[in-house]
């Protein structure tokens, strides 16, 4: 499968409701129809609760579209609760099998003191990360039992956010089941290089999401100390891929010359435009890079 097969579309844009998501029947086909007519094949996917594996993945090919890579956040930094989050991983890696999709992004759930002051990385604990490391090494195992690959996705306002504590993950679960699943917005908001941490970790890479982000905006976030739902809501730090100031192309090139992951754009509303304007911008600018280009 070519680099071009395997660019996928987190439909967030189109199913961001207030500050929920609306899964409707009605909003999924509205949905499906602008992402296949913006020139996708593949659709992030996370399977709806009125839907089995079987009738979502039906729904995505009636409209052309394949299953890529889903998300499943857990609290990891909780060990009480550490069995019900590795049995919830491992039936979402079930169910993820099932659609016929081998990865799945796996992330900390947000926590409210960084929801309020993202990407500075308040109240760091070293062990808590040594407590979420082991909790998501036990996931990543679950989901291989399954078949999947789970993938570590940092995220701005969840404990895993700053530099420190995406390597301490990472180095703590070298040589496990665990790999990477770096989002380069993410990386980039919370002060890091994504091209280097890429490059740092490139063997366990196993799918990316491509995010840009507005710099300006972003500073301007930090220095009020907006909070997270405001700075991507109201302040819209995140841009489609190629249309805001992150090296993209070096990311990419940071990847192993035999990378067969996914890659899936990803911006959670708008920066230009309506879903289908951004979702159109997001696609023509990476296929105009020439990662991809080279790879038509």
């Amino acid at each position: 499968m070519s680099r071009r097969d395997r660019l996928a579309i987190n439909p967030l844009s189109f199913l961001l409701e207030g500050s929920g998501l609306d899964l409707s029947p009605e909003r999924l086909h509205a949905s499906f129809t602008d992402i296949a007519r913006a020139g996708y094949t593949a659709v992030h996917a996370d399977v709806p609760p009125h839907l089995t594996p079987r009738e979502y993945g039906a729904l995505l090919a009636s409209y052309g579209l394949r299953p890529a890579p889903g998300y499943f956040g857990g609290f990891f930094d909780q060990p009480d609760a550490r069995n019900d989050t590795v049995e919830g991983a491992r039936r979402h890696a079930a169910a993820t099998a099932e659609l016929g999709v081998d990865t799945m992004f796996i992330a900390q759930h947000m926590c409210e003191v960084r929801r309020a002051h993202p990407a500075i990385g308040l109240e760091p604990s070293a062990e808590r990360v040594t407590i979420m490391a082991d909790g998501l090494e036990l996931a990543a195992q679950a989901a291989r039992a399954e078949g999947v690959t789970a993938a570590l996705h940092p995220h701005v306002g969840s404990w895993i956010e700053v530099e420190a504590e995406v390597r301490g993950v990472l180095d703590r679960t070298r040589g496990g089941a665990l790999m990477f699943g770096p989002d380069t917005g993410h990386l980039a908001f919370a002060g890091m290089d994504p091209a280097g941490l890429v490059a740092d970790y490139r063997d366990r890479v196993a799918a990316i999401h491509l995010k840009d982000l507005d710099t300006a905006a972003a500073a301007r976030v930090l220095a009020e100390g907006t909070s997270y739902f405001d700075a991507t809501r109201a302040d819209r730090i995140w841009a489609e891929p190629g249309s805001g100031a992150l090296d993209l192309t070096a990311v990419l090139d940071a990847l192993p010359p035999d990378f067969d992951g996914w890659y899936v754009v990803e911006v959670d509303l708008p920066k230009h435009g309506t879903p289908f304007d951004s979702a159109v911008l997001s696609r023509e600018n990476l296929l105009c890079l020439p990662y991809f280009a080279k790879d038509a």
